[in-house]
């Protein structure tokens, strides 16, 4: 993930960016990107500061990382530690803080970052995500078998439907830097 800091580009020299949502885990620890065109305030106030709400769920071969910000709806981003470039992937005992995940939300019309985020998560959680990129990542892959069960995934499952079949969920209060599983 970029390191942009907020009112940057979040690649420098480049506009109108491609809308997406990636969570990643590689050697700069847990992130989540989220790149928008038409990002509105509420949605920055939200992120910046709002209740954030996340949750893990486990399909085969996929995490799906769940997460709620403020008032807004449930997203997912899938992740396969087989998927992340050589070059940067690790297992999360490799580096020094695999307990936090830092969030970015970029307007794709200008690629500007609006915010940039790094939330503690709680050890329960921080547990249960990186034991299953342990097991992911020990786990046999193939490319073709992993983009047909994603796709068979969203064919079952709205991301609100995920996260009552979630193995993990928390909850970081607004204003608060206490995080607490609920």
């Amino acid at each position: 993930m970029q390191t942009s800091q907020v009112g940057q580009p979040y690649i420098p020299g480049q506009v109108n960016l491609e809308e997406k949502t990636v969570y990643r885990f590689d050697n700069d620890g847990h992130s989540l990107l989220l790149c928008k065109a038409g990002v509105n305030a509420r949605e920055i106030k939200d992120m910046q500061d709002g209740m954030a709400e996340l949750a893990l769920y486990i399909d085969g071969p996929i995490l799906f990382l769940l997460f709620k910000f403020g008032a807004g709806k449930w997203n997912d981003a899938p992740y396969s530690w087989h998927t992340v470039p050589l070059g940067v992937r690790v297992y999360p005992e490799e580096i020094d803080d695999a307990s936090t995940l830092t969030i970015v939300l970029v307007e794709a019309a200008d690629g500007l970052v609006k915010v940039a985020r790094r939330v503690n998560l709680t050890s329960e959680f921080a547990n249960k995500l990186n034991e299953a990129i342990t097991v992911q990542a020990n786990g046999s892959f193939n490319g073709l078998s992993y983009a047909k069960h994603i796709n068979l995934v969203y064919n079952q499952y709205a991301a609100e439907d995920m996260v009552k079949m979630a193995c993990a969920h928390m909850v970081l209060h607004p204003g608060s830097k206490e995080i607490t599983s609920p």
